[in-house]
């Protein structure tokens, strides 16, 4: 008996190394490697993201309280001391060079944004409003240094010190609006997706797909016409009327994520559940009807 269970021990041992040697194994414990990898980078580069941000918003902090002491000057009337002009223009220097800076940073915001449209872009809305205040507090500082100089002719050498402030704030402004346009266009890109149905002839006319009878539908994914689809943003679709009483997806889309219902005159609907799911392995639902 002994003998028995020693020669099972050997059996099984040689059958894990076998398994584990296995070129199946291997290529299963390269992807998993693999996959944390790009995790660990990914949430690298997030909490890196999330550093920077917090910079650009402690910098803001900063120049929203010279702001004050600025407006405050700008109010009030007869000529300034000698330590107040040297205060204002050690403040607009401060705030120049913030600025520059939370602009740079904002500019490396948003490159890592355009080329991670992963997990990064739950950060959109926040560099957004980055964006935003970057080209408010300029204009600000751009009204107080006009003010502060018409109220002491001495005053006027400021503008020479924040010059490329007070040039650079329409440039500011265009450059941003820019930005947020071109997020919203790659936004709305990430989030757009197609979809058609048809009979199998209709489908295999359009090019979609090909086979069918004897042999299973197959989808045509290098002839497919993104002008032959129907455009849906998948954030706002939970349902697909289909308009026959039969239907059956022929794309992949887990199944967990939709269900197969009917409406009210028995024409089938398909309803989204989990649409992040639905959409994950595909952006073209192909559905066959009839």
């Amino acid at each position: 008996m002994k003998k028995l269970i020693v020669g099972c021990a050997c059996l099984m041992a040689l059958a894990s190394c076998n398994v584990k040697n296995s070129d199946e194994y291997k290529a299963l414990q390269a992807q998993r490697d693999s996959l944390m990898q790009v995790s660990t980078q990914s949430n690298t580069e997030l909490a890196e993201m999330n550093a920077l941000i917090n910079d650009v918003e402690e910098n803001f902090r900063q120049i929203r309280e010279a702001e004050k002491f600025l407006s405050i000057e700008s109010k009030t009337k007869g000529e300034m001391s000698n330590d107040t002009k040297t205060r204002v223009k050690d403040n607009f220097e401060m705030i120049n060079e913030i600025l520059k800076k939370n602009k740079a940073d904002i500019d490396k915001l948003n490159q890592r944004l355009k080329s991670n449209s992963g997990q990064m872009s739950g950060l959109k809305a926040t560099i957004e409003r980055l964006n935003a205040e970057l080209v408010e507090r300029a204009n600000t500082i751009s009204e107080l240094q006009k003010s502060l100089s018409s109220r002491d002719a001495q005053i006027a050498s400021l503008q020479t010190d924040v010059k490329s402030l007070t040039d650079n704030v329409e440039n500011l402004s265009t450059q941003t609006a820019e930005q947020a346009a071109k997020i919203k266009e790659q936004d709305k890109e990430l989030n757009t997706a197609y979809y058609m149905f048809g009979t199998s002839k209709e489908l295999k006319e359009a090019k979609v797909v090909s086979g069918g009878f004897l042999a299973s539908p197959k989808i045509l994914k290098e002839s497919i016409e993104k002008s032959k689809f129907i455009r849906v943003d998948i954030r706002d679709t939970q349902s697909i009327p289909v308009y026959d009483k039969k239907a059956k997806l022929l794309s992949d889309h887990p199944s967990d994520s939709y269900t197969l219902e009917k409406d009210a005159k028995g024409t089938v609907v398909v309803k989204i559940t989990d649409y992040k799911r639905f959409w994950s392995l595909t952006k073209f639902l192909i559905i066959e009807v009839g």
